[in-house]
């Protein structure tokens, strides 16, 4: 039971921390939306890697985000919606994962992006 209270804190916390760090998107800015999910998912990739948290926590938070925090909702919407047109190693892995979850929720077909995230998938089941 102490574990999972700990466990909370610290994706709690997690949360805090991107929430904290959400730039401001503008008004209608695609650039600007881009630029704060890059932000977010940099440094949400960050804490995994000096684990902070776990991907699947990592993963938890930003859909968090997404129902709680418009701004961020508006830019991960925003980065899905164009992500054909984002280069592959613009956005971190963390940050292209969840773009293609949400890409698949709107039904919208796969990306450049896929095949990497396919690849990365089959090096874990290793």
């Amino acid at each position: 039971m102490h574990q999972e209270d700990e466990q909370e804190r610290k994706t709690a916390e997690a949360y805090e921390k991107l929430l904290k760090n959400m730039p401001s998107i503008g008004f209608i800015n695609r650039k600007k939306r881009i630029k704060a999910y890059i932000q977010i998912t940099k440094i949400a990739d960050y804490m995994i890697k000096t684990n902070e948290i776990s991907e699947d926590e990592a993963l938890f938070i930003l859909s968090l985000l997404m129902r709680k925090c418009s701004s961020f909702q508006k830019a991960a919407m925003m980065t899905a919606l164009t992500l054909n047109s984002i280069g592959k190693d613009v956005i971190s892995p963390i940050g292209v994962k969840f773009s293609l979850d949400v890409r698949k929720n709107l039904s919208l077909p796969s990306t450049h992006h896929s095949a990497k995230e396919e690849a990365t998938s089959n090096e874990k089941d290793i």
